[in-house]
């Protein structure tokens, strides 16, 4: 018979899919430097949510800089 475990595993790490903190912003946009500046400040901060957030802002927005022929 087994003993049961009287300690916390050690938690599980995930890795995140680089494409989701992608994002090259529009040259001479404002709203997209803002975005890429937010992204590389979460980014050093280990704060994946507001990274993927403004990088996906920016691939959003950026699909508004295209013209439409």
């Amino acid at each position: 018979m087994t003993s049961p475990t009287r300690y916390s595993p050690k938690p599980i790490e995930l890795s995140i899919d680089k494409w989701l903190l992608e994002g090259t912003p529009a040259p001479g946009c404002d709203d997209c430097a803002t975005r890429a500046e937010m992204r590389d400040r979460a980014l050093k901060a280990g704060d994946w949510r507001t990274a993927g957030n403004a990088a996906r802002g920016i691939r959003h927005h950026h699909d508004g800089h295209r013209e439409t022929p």
